[in-house]
């Protein structure tokens, strides 16, 4: 695939429309959209699981793997992290300048001795935004994916993809492609499992969200009574964006509601806030004994990308408002997701060969905000079962 006339072929157009019309997207259309939809396996010769007792399972939306020798460095040496035999992955660059042309997912399943199944989402049609933009250098391959690491086997690989909440071709970082599941199957003691990564939307709605995961739920790959285990971040901050309507209502939210009122919804989102999650309660997932209840992603107002729909003295005033959070909003975005297999609780079980103990559902401290975070998401585990079924 020669990537420079694909690029450029993709970029030229000003919408989407204007893109499908195009004698370069009439040509090479289904190319584009295989490489989209078709999972990458890199099997790793030697890997095997750390723990033979029970598995841990680790999720994380790594921020592209801009930094990634901080982001390997707390996978391997984190006193939690480093016995996770399967780890999830979103936002995992490959071929992008502000990431060092990497393919991200594929280092850190070679340095931690993992199989690999890497999905890309996107085909990046910018550079990035901000300081991405002023750095020397260009793009490869152009592409960021959802990744499924594993010590365990991995048998395939599939991409599921998602329904669009927002059209990110006509965004200012401009992308062609969508939302997606990666579900891999792994060999995982005697039972084959389905594991998920998924990134939702963040720009839309909590409804559009949930009409996501009903197309997840639709298209499970495995056979039923197959056990799945999901992660990702969910973006389920119980707002809705995209519209100046919609963000003067969440303003009102943040406005009008008590300080511990509105910290307690974004922590709890599966409480009502977000459909999402009745959705995968009434399909049989659980996510009770899988997650801790702290945040795992903060942010600024500067942060908060539809801040700049805002007249300057209503964001002064919200300035004034997030004092109260010492201006920062704590959200719980990421989540683990079972069914058909079960958590453990803390000490329920202990790994004779490495002397390791469950533990309960935690969330790894690490900085998320700021020029020294290693990411703007924390990375969240769960230790689970590892024959026996969920009941």
């Amino acid at each position: 695939m020669d990537w420079d006339q694909i690029l450029e072929g993709l970029r030229a157009p000003a919408t989407l429309e204007e893109l499908r019309r195009t004698p370069f997207f009439a040509a090479r259309g289904h190319e584009i959209e295989a490489l989209l939809g078709t999972p990458e396996i890199v099997p790793f010769g030697g890997a095997e699981p750390r723990l033979g007792a029970f598995v841990r399972v680790a999720q994380w939306n790594i921020e592209k793997g801009l930094r990634f020798e901080r982001v390997l460095a707390t996978l391997e040496t984190d006193a939690v992290l480093r016995w996770a035999d399967v780890v999830l992955l979103n936002e995992a660059d490959f071929g992008m300048n502000r990431s060092g042309n990497r393919h991200v997912a594929r280092d850190l399943a070679r340095a931690l001795g993992m199989h690999m199944a890497f999905a890309p989402v996107y085909i990046e049609l910018t550079r990035g935004t901000g300081e991405e933009l002023r750095l020397d250098g260009e793009n490869r391959e152009s592409l960021q994916g959802n990744a499924v690491l594993s010590r365990h086997p991995i048998l395939e690989a599939r991409s599921v993809p998602l329904p669009a909440c927002f059209e990110p071709y006509h965004f200012h970082e401009k992308r062609y492609g969508r939302r997606n599941c990666l579900w891999a199957r792994l060999q995982v003691g005697s039972r084959a499992w389905w594991v998920g990564a998924v990134h939702l939307e963040v720009r839309n709605t909590p409804r559009c969200r949930a009409k996501q995961v009903r197309r997840l739920i639709a298209r499970l790959p495995g056979p039923a009574g197959a056990p799945y285990l999901l992660g990702g971040d969910l973006n389920c901050n119980g707002f809705s964006r995209g519209t100046l309507l919609r963000t003067l209502v969440s303003v009102w939210r943040l406005l009008a509601r008590p300080v511990p009122l509105v910290e307690e919804d974004l922590r709890r989102p599966e409480r009502g806030s977000e459909p999402l999650f009745e959705v995968l309660r009434r399909q049989g997932f659980r996510w009770e004994g899988l997650n801790a209840s702290g945040a795992t992603a903060s942010t600024t107002l500067d942060g908060l990308e539809d801040a700049r729909l805002l007249p300057g003295w209503l964001r002064a005033r919200i300035e004034r408002r997030l004092a109260g959070y010492n201006h920062v909003l704590d959200f719980k975005l990421d989540w683990l997701l079972a069914r058909g297999v079960r958590p453990l609780r803390a000490g329920e079980a202990r790994d004779g060969a490495t002397g390791q103990r469950s533990l309960g559902p935690g969330c790894a401290e690490v900085p998320r905000l700021g020029p020294e975070r290693i990411s703007d998401h924390a990375p969240i585990y769960a230790d689970v079962a590892l024959n026996d079924t969920a009941v």
